[in-house]
């Protein structure tokens, strides 16, 4: 009974999160910092696709520290996926039961509003359980950063909230 209360507290807090990051991102400004991925598995294929969404000043800022070139600026159909799919590399990954990473396929980036979306597909036959996720996006730059991941695998539907403290989890 308490495992059942804890669960339903969590989902509702998830949504409350997901439901203020939401607004922060069709409002065009933000107190806070958060990014949304929605992960699903595609059994046809047998892979993961990957939408990783990030505020597009914020990952800019990541990709600005310590660069002493020009200011690196995100739009669309720019010379700067090879940098954005370094961030991304660098900060998502998932790694099978066996302590096996998963590799994956940066597909690209778009620009919607102040948000720039992320797409990577990763092919995968393994089982789910014991997989571990890591998700640390620009926890590098906020201290107050929270990446949200949406997890559908063969219809089993999971939550997960990663921060500068939890920056990997395991999927049961």
């Amino acid at each position: 009974m308490m495992v059942s209360k804890l669960n339903r507290w969590l989902i509702y807090s998830l949504l409350v999160i997901g439901f203020s990051g939401i607004t922060a991102f069709d409002s065009g400004k933000h107190d806070f910092h958060n990014s949304l991925t929605e992960m699903r598995y595609n059994p046809k294929n047998k892979a993961f696709e990957v939408e990783i969404k990030l505020f597009t000043d914020d990952l800019e800022t990541a990709l600005n520290r310590g660069n002493k070139g020009p200011k690196i600026r995100i739009l669309d159909k720019d010379a700067n996926d090879k940098l954005v799919e370094a961030y991304v590399r660098k900060h998502y990954k998932f790694t099978n039961a066996a302590g096996v990473i998963k590799p994956y396929q940066y597909v690209g980036k778009q620009n919607e509003m102040d948000a720039t979306w992320v797409f990577i597909e990763m092919p995968f036959s393994d089982p789910i359980k014991g997989c571990k996720l890591q998700q640390s996006a620009l926890t590098d730059v906020f201290d107050d950063q929270q990446n949200i991941v949406n997890l559908n695998f063969n219809g089993d539907k999971k939550y997960f909230l990663f921060n500068e403290k939890v920056p990997v989890r395991v999927i049961e």
